[in-house]
């Protein structure tokens, strides 16, 4: 792994305590300025250090040995390295003129290694940013998410594409599920939602009773009270394949900047290839996402 350090600037003491670090992913294309334009929102509100990764995978030989003989796999390689070098000047230089302190890493390797190293990277920031990975779209860095959101260890902001930063994240919808993923959620949104205006607490209601839903939200609206943090509650029924569109649906009434929830599923490779509300959620949300595993 090469580092190349942009110049950094003054830490914004007086702001709100919280996140102190913030990553968020780079890859030298347009989607770059959409990621970095939250990430200097929500790193401005804590006066947080913002680390940008940028990633440059480099291919692997084995799928290209049928169609490419081994010079013209040495010759792609250096070519990417070299793009690398060049890219990687060109986002270190556009860090330095964000208003927050900032640092620029780089990340080349092949596919498996690249994911390792950036969940590496995301154990010790507070919050990774990244873009919805979608069917629709290249899915060049899906897996890299992926392994982020279940092996990073903290939260998942990720945003819908195209979907330029608001000056504030004013009202935030929290989907609630009786999960451990569902708690890991709230816990690393808890400095967002203590600057809330607004959090509404939604209960997707499958299988326990209204009442026990409404038990259970109540208890998580208590704590988050404890926290500072004010919310209302509201429990909505749906089946297992509506939940996501169930969150969306009160997370559009009542105009939500952000939408709070757990990356559910016992099965990671079922969640990720065969669908699930995580995946719903991913594929169809245009507000933006903290999730947790």
């Amino acid at each position: 792994m090469n580092q190349v350090l942009t110049r950094t600037k003054p830490d914004a003491s007086t702001q709100a305590a919280g996140y102190r670090d913030i990553i968020t992913h780079l890859d030298a294309t347009p989607a770059d300025e959409v990621r970095l334009s939250h990430a200097e929102t929500i790193a401005t509100l804590f006066g947080a250090h913002l680390t940008g990764i940028y990633t440059n995978m480099l291919p692997e030989a084995i799928g290209y040995a049928a169609e490419m003989g081994a010079a013209a796999i040495i010759e792609m390689e250096q070519r990417l390295r070299q793009q690398g070098v060049d890219r990687a000047a060109i986002l270190a230089e556009r860090l330095t003129r964000l208003s927050v302190a900032s640092e620029l890493r780089k990340i080349e390797e092949l596919s498996p290694v690249l994911r390792a190293s950036v969940a590496r990277e995301a154990r010790w920031a507070d919050l990774f940013i990244a873009s919805c990975p979608r069917d629709s779209d290249d899915r060049k860095w899906s897996t890299m998410i992926e392994t982020v959101l279940f092996e990073g260890g903290h939260g998942v902001y990720l945003i819908p594409p195209g979907l330029k930063a608001r000056d504030a994240i004013r009202t935030i919808m929290v989907g609630w599920v009786d999960t451990r993923e569902a708690a890991r959620a709230i816990t690393e949104a808890m400095p967002l939602l203590r600057l809330a205006t607004t959090v509404h607490l939604l209960g997707v209601r499958e299988y326990a009773s209204e009442a026990a839903a409404l038990a259970s939200l109540s208890d998580i609206a208590a704590h988050l009270a404890r926290h500072g943090v004010k919310t209302s509650i509201n429990v909505k029924h749906a089946s297992d394949k509506s939940v996501a569109n169930a969150l969306l649906d009160q997370a559009h009434r009542v105009s939500a900047d952000l939408i709070v929830a757990g990356a559910y599923g016992h099965s990671r490779l079922r969640e990720w290839l065969l669908g699930g509300a995580t995946r719903e959620l991913l594929e169809l949300s245009d507000i933006p996402l903290l999730m947790a595993h």
